[in-house]
């Protein structure tokens, strides 16, 4: 189609007034500045100049597409003025209002805060007062002098000056996008958090990620990577992580070992399948229900560490900010055993949990996740017979062997008949598992072997009498049990994929099976409470509670990872994805209508996630 002049002059027009309409969007936006951290580096300035200029170009551009469709349909230029006022209006209204939600919540207008603001009963969750809706009047009226005032100001250039270069700045507007969406790859290839923090606070942002892209091309650092250092001391503008000072004193200096089974679901520590566990579980507190954080390793070890939602794992990991926990038996001079079968570096585990710590071992050795569990069993039994028993320590043991349904070709496996290999992609609704559940059982119990291993030769040490054992998984599996179509984990929140084991060993406390709800959350707050001697409040450092004086019944927990996570009730689920969408379940993932949203409890449930942020 040939443009005439009558149309590229009121073309121009409306981009000369889109473009003012830019600027205003560009001074909105600043404010989601104020939560980037660490910008002080030439690099992230750059790639801020770049990708602030293109991404708030990119959308703010509806109002004018849909203008031009409009007056290519009608030709009625009054209209399309008129609707054109409207729609930047509109615009302009989302983003101011995007900040103010964003810096209350740290959570986009999605469609789940907009059932909370105007659906049933949301004068219940948002009350606004005269003055506010006075301020929001006045705003949107200011908004639309505005543009009435942009389109006056185009008719007068267009008056003046007709002859606009518009090819240049959409070839400036390319190449911005361009060398943007290439530093983000990079930057997310290669940890620069700096520049990927960009992405959970500009909205509407989806950049460019390709890390195999990246190794090709030979653009991934891999000694920065693994060996960047981890004594950065961040001065942070966002996160308030502890909320105060930690004191501690009258430290017990036990020593604290964690072994943590990769993939273990709740009903499967029993004694046919984990009997070295089980038969140890009757000298220790067992905590028969106990949720992970997650119901992936990234969330399960965050809130195991940590004690606090993984919902804050990527802001974490960027400022590499350990847990009190790790920070605290540094401070003890604790000596530390961290032995993963699975890289401890993807997930970035040395950028968070272990971000204080000077040196440890990022992958172990093996061809497979039994040789690597047979390694790191070798490695700390190795550890623990030269262990200098002037100084206590602390050990972390990750296996994996069940995670990958591994056990060696020449193990006696007491499961059969089992698979040979996992087909993965056979994983249907028609799928039967009992032969995949067999290979899982096997798996399990070749772990079990290693563990029992190990729990001799602490006896054999006597270190059993001064040491605090946990033993526990990071999340669950699933095995189309609900037959909704779910195997592994990863997929949902139900309690196949987060209810895990959990037992705390202390040879000066009596064994106890406790029945009421535990969490992930509670073992730092217990363990720095009661062995690490910190007299701080729970709440300064953790959601948890202490595992052997649980008294307060939940309403609810979150469980999740980054801006995925669930608010769990007794009997339902309301899960809030990155998009912000909120669907709610009964505890079978049965969908709910929507009548059963608490939304007050919705919104109690981001404001606990995000109590670890400083209100900008």
């Amino acid at each position: 189609m040939i443009l005439n002049l009558s149309f590229k002059y009121f073309f121009k027009k409306l981009y000369i007034v889109f473009l003012l309409n830019c600027l205003v969007t560009f001074i909105i936006s600043v404010k989601y500045l104020y939560f980037l951290e660490d910008v002080n580096d030439a690099l992230t300035l750059f790639y801020l100049v770049v990708t602030s200029l293109s991404h708030f170009i990119l959308i703010s551009v509806l109002p004018i597409l849909i203008s031009i469709i409009l007056y290519l349909i009608t030709r009625k230029r009054m209209l399309v003025i008129g609707f054109n006022v409207i729609l930047s209006v509109l615009w302009l209204l989302y983003i101011q209002v995007d900040t103010i939600i964003f810096s209350q919540f740290r959570y986009h207008i999605s469609p789940m805060v907009l059932k909370m603001a105007f659906g049933k009963r949301s004068g219940d969750i948002f009350q606004f007062s005269a003055e506010n809706i006075l301020v929001a009047i006045g705003f949107v009226i200011l908004l639309v002098l505005l543009q009435l005032l942009f389109h006056f100001i185009a008719r007068k250039i267009m008056e003046k000056r007709n002859d606009l270069k518009i090819k240049i700045s959409l070839f400036v507007f390319l190449l911005c996008t361009l060398f943007g969406n290439v530093i983000y790859a990079w930057s997310d290839a290669n940890y620069y958090g700096s520049i990927t923090q960009t992405k959970e606070v500009f909205p509407i942002y989806f950049p460019l990620v390709d890390d195999d892209l990246m190794l090709q091309l030979g653009l991934i650092d891999l000694e920065r990577t693994k060996n960047k250092s981890v004594n950065t001391n961040f001065s942070s503008s966002t996160i308030a992580y502890p909320l105060k000072e930690i004191t501690a004193t009258n430290a017990t200096h036990k020593n604290i070992i964690y072994i943590v089974v990769d993939t273990w679901r709740f009903d499967y520590m029993s004694p046919k399948i984990t009997p070295n566990i089980y038969s140890f579980s009757k000298k220790a507190s067992v905590f028969n229900n106990h949720m992970s954080g997650s119901n992936m390793t990234t969330g399960g070890i965050f809130s195991l560490f940590y004690g606090i939602p993984a919902t804050y794992f990527y802001n974490f990991t960027s400022q590499e900010l350990p847990p009190v926990l790790m920070t605290e038996l540094q401070k003890q001079q604790y000596q530390f055993h961290i032995f993963g079968s699975s890289t401890l570096e993807n997930p970035p585990f040395n950028r968070n949990v272990f971000a204080n710590i000077h040196s440890f071992p990022l992958f172990t050795e093996g061809k497979t996740p039994s040789e690597r569990d047979q390694k790191i069993n070798d490695l700390f039994i190795s550890t623990i017979q030269k262990q200098d028993t002037s100084k206590p320590f602390f050990s972390f043991l990750f296996y994996d062997s069940a995670h990958g349904f591994d056990y060696p070709p020449t193990y006696k496996k007491p499961f059969s008949p089992d698979l040979d290999s996992v087909n993965y992609l056979a994983l249907d609704d028609d799928y039967n598992p009992a032969l995949l559940i067999n290979r899982y059982k096997n798996a399990l119990h070749y772990v079990d072997s290693l563990i029992g291993k190990v729990l001799v030769e602490l006896e054999n040490k006597n270190l059993l009498e001064n040491s605090i054992i946990v033993i526990t998984s990071d999340h669950g599996q699933e095995f189309n049990d609900l037959k909704k179509g779910y195997w592994q984990h990863g997929s949902n929140f139900g309690n196949y994929q987060i209810h895990v084991p959990m037992m705390l060993f202390d040879a000066t406390k009596p064994p106890k099976t406790e029945t009421e709800l535990t969490l992930h959350y509670d073992l730092a707050p217990t363990i720095l409470s009661n062995y690490l001697g910190v007299k701080n409040n729970f709440s300064d450092y953790s959601y948890g509670e202490d595992l052997f004086t649980i008294t307060n019944r939940r309403k609810y927990f979150i469980c999740g990872y980054n801006q995925k996570f669930s608010i769990i009730e007794s009997d339902k689920i309301m899960t809030i994805s990155p998009s912000g969408n909120l669907n709610v379940m009964d505890k079978k993932l049965n969908k709910l209508s929507d009548e059963n949203i608490n939304y007050n409890l919705v919104l109690e449930g981001i404001q606990t996630v995000n109590k670890f942020y400083k209100k900008k």
